[in-house]
């Protein structure tokens, strides 16, 4: 071979060389070993990934404090600019107390530029505004999402995705939102049922296979519905059993781009829904705290019910589910789970009531009296 034909040669090979370098790069950058609790950060430290083990992914798109002199306010059409305060705050005692109620981390991404700057709530032209750098924290935030959504997939078959907002509404309480306006919540149980409401839901695979075979409806604003699990801690939430819908008068968020982005509405196995707090919860230290620990307690318990029964743990838990004969209209049975007593309410008369270890032994039959039983 020739001298020029022997440098075309080794050009060649460097070049195809560089080219595997870089596919292989770009392909991996987030395919790192990551250790669940310990946080990692994009390139820039604009976006923090908490790892998880725990099949609940939590998005916190509006709570970054950061202002960089080198990006510009974004100046879109209609842009947002207002912070969803103490939501990064919340965040993180979440997850101090999903490890302390169940041994192991959720995954949480959350944004740290200020929604000035980013709004990882928005598509990448309304979120970034031109701004190069800006794109690529998008690219990174949502592909952060996507390993957690893809490791949740791999660990446990099936996930929840939460994208975790406050709202500055005068009525305190939870908005919960499923990507059905307030019309549509409305609708009576048999309308939300229909194909055309399931396939604007946000919840649409769990619909389809959940452990207690509910309806749309049920796992919406029924006995199980996190808006109710979450109102029985005394934190009122809408759409639930006691708070329905939002009247037309009432401002409600029902959901953005990231949940239906990162939601089942178009498929796969991860469901999802906003959570939009209230003003009450999140700026007083001490309530944000408890509230924290209550929200994570009925995430944890929303997934035991309808996904999997054995993922709370029984040594945390003494009553880990409760299966009911009787229609939730006329027997409720709290607290859910409980750790010494359990309480009936019920206009039924002669309920008798079995209760069970967790290996499926009876402990004990009685009829009930009316008082809570230990």
């Amino acid at each position: 071979m020739g001298i020029s034909n022997l440098k075309k040669a080794r050009i060649s090979s460097w070049m195809w060389l560089i080219l595997f370098c870089i596919i292989v790069l770009s392909s991996s950058s987030y395919s790192q070993t990551y250790i669940p609790g310990v946080s990692v950060y994009n390139s820039n430290n604009y976006v923090e990934y908490i790892p998880g083990d725990l099949p609940i992914v939590i998005s916190v798109p509006h709570g970054g404090y950061l202002e960089p002199a080198d990006i510009p306010n974004r100046d879109c059409d209609g842009c947002v600019y207002s912070r969803d305060s103490y939501t990064q705050e919340l965040a993180r005692s979440m997850n101090e107390a999903f490890y302390e109620q169940m041994g192991g981390y959720a995954h949480f991404i959350i944004n740290l530029l200020h929604r000035k700057k980013f709004d990882a709530n928005r598509d990448i032209g309304d979120a970034a505004d031109g701004n190069n750098t800006v794109e690529q924290v998008w690219y990174d935030y949502h592909d952060l999402i996507n390993v957690a959504k893809d490791q949740i997939e791999e660990d446990h078959g099936r996930g929840l995705f939460i994208d975790l907002h406050g709202h500055g509404h005068d009525i305190q309480r939870l908005e919960l939102g499923y990507l059905l306006s307030g019309s549509e919540l409305r609708l009576p149980n048999s309308q939300l049922n229909s194909s055309a409401i399931l396939a604007e839901t946000s919840i649409r695979s769990l619909v389809s296979d959940n452990w207690q075979s509910l309806t749309h409806a049920d796992i919406i604003r029924g006995f199980y519905s996190f808006g109710n699990l979450i109102d029985r801690k005394g934190y009122p939430a809408v759409p639930s059993k006691n708070d329905r819908y939002p009247y037309e008068s009432q401002p409600y968020f029902n959901g953005g781009y990231n949940t239906v982005r990162h939601s089942s509405i178009e498929g796969g196995n991860i469901d999802g829904f906003q959570i939009e707090c209230n003003q009450s919860i999140r700026f007083d230290t001490s309530k944000r705290n408890t509230f924290a620990e209550e929200l994570t307690r009925a995430l944890n318990e929303y997934y035991d019910l309808h996904y999997d029964d054995d993922y709370i743990p029984i040594n945390d838990y003494l009553v880990t589910s409760i299966k009911e004969n009787h229609s939730e209209e006329t027997i409720q049975i709290f607290p859910n789970p409980a750790t010494t007593e359990i309480n009936l309410n019920s206009e039924l008369k002669n309920i008798h009531i079995q209760i069970y270890d967790v290996f499926g032994k009876q402990v004990t039959s009685l009829s009930w009296q009316g008082h809570p039983i230990d």
